[in-house]
């Protein structure tokens, strides 16, 4: 499962180089598709360089947003707050595929 949140991370990354937030990295965006980690739902994307408010209603899947977007409603959402979400997928990933006695 590494490589597949690797090459979400990579397609963020790109996204992020020609100047667009996907805003929604979540554990149900990121696909393999011929052995390939892919970065879908691209609906909420927006422009790095858009100024105001996010939306009226919270963007993103709450259980991955960053700590920021989920306190402060107003907060621009940046490349940082993607960055965590791409960790807290990982993280999520860890948890729930590794071997437990539980």
């Amino acid at each position: 499962m590494t490589w597949c949140l690797t090459s979400g991370h990579i397609a963020h990354e790109d996204a992020f180089k020609i100047g667009v937030l996907h805003r929604d990295v979540s554990a149900g965006n990121i696909i393999i598709f011929l052995g390939h980690g892919l970065l879908i739902d691209w609906d909420l994307a927006k422009s790095v360089d858009s100024k105001g408010p996010r939306q009226i209603m919270c963007t993103g899947t709450w259980q991955f947003m960053s700590v920021e977007l989920i306190y402060d409603r107003k907060a621009p959402h940046t490349f940082r707050d993607d960055l965590e979400s791409t960790f807290y997928v990982l993280l999520w990933t860890a948890v729930m595929f590794a071997s437990s006695s539980l």
